[in-house]
């Protein structure tokens, strides 16, 4: 009897584990689906700033959806035209630099479009911004697909959450910069971000490796300063207050604010 209901037992928790699982897969996949669905429409029918900052937004999301990026590049296309008939149109310009810059973060397969500009754009502008994205479409991708990692996903979790999170834990801290400027620019994260933030800065205060380990952990103090100084006061005071001459230490000391 006693084999039969440890069965039973585990069966029901083996069930309940699938239908949380799937319940969660469900979730993040309507949500997803009305973040792409949001851009594609206002990547279609914004102009100006609004078109900048869903560009600058899309940039920064780890995206990489084709039909997203399909929408994107019309739009990028349509403008190169416009740009090309009033060249002085500074906005034109700025939406156009915006727009590339998302269609770079997207998808490798934005190469040719990329170097197409680089090689023949009428703007030199746009020459450069092309020019200077070209190198980085590759860090691009391998950052998409380290923010499009779903495992720390919660139901009802704000979606750009579990991409920082995915970011912060990589053991490359270029990634972890950006989750932290990214951050920076939407004003802010949810606690569990900046729970996240001063573990790492926790552990790794006293072992700072190098010039890219400490400019990580100095948005860090920068960051939790400024958005998080109460809850994080604490672990904030102890670097403060740290007597270490390390130089590595004095230079973080700099960058927190209580």
């Amino acid at each position: 009897m006693k084999r039969v209901n440890w069965f039973l037992c585990s069966v029901l928790f083996i069930l309940s584990c699938v239908a949380q699982a799937q319940t969660v897969t469900s979730d993040l996949s309507s949500r997803l689906q009305a973040e792409l669905d949001t851009y594609k429409q206002e990547i279609a029918t914004l102009r100006g700033e609004a078109l900048i900052k869903s560009a600058d937004l899309i940039t920064g999301s780890g995206l990489s959806d084709p039909a997203l990026y399909s929408v994107v590049e019309a739009k990028t296309k349509s403008l190169i035209s416009e740009h090309e008939a009033k060249p002085k149109d500074n906005v034109v310009a700025d939406e156009l630099n915006s727009l590339i810059r998302a269609l770079g973060s997207m998808s490798k397969n934005s190469r040719d479009l990329i170097i197409g500009l680089v090689e023949s754009s009428s703007s030199r502008g746009i020459r450069n911004r092309a020019h200077r994205l070209h190198p980085k479409l590759d860090w691009f991708a391998q950052r998409n697909n380290i923010m499009q990692k779903a495992d720390s996903y919660q139901p009802g979790q704000d979606l750009m959450t579990h991409r920082y999170l995915n970011l912060l834990a990589d053991s490359d801290y270029t990634f972890g910069r950006w989750a932290l400027e990214e951050l920076d620019r939407r004003g802010g994260a949810e606690p569990i971000v900046y729970k996240k933030m001063g573990e790492i800065l926790a552990r790794d205060k006293f072992a700072i490796k190098n010039a890219v380990h400490l400019d990580y952990l100095a948005w860090i103090c920068k960051l939790l300063s400024r958005y998080d100084a109460t809850n994080s006061a604490e672990l904030l005071k102890s670097i403060q207050n740290d007597p270490s001459k390390d130089k590595y230490m004095k230079k973080l000391k700099k960058y927190v604010k209580i």
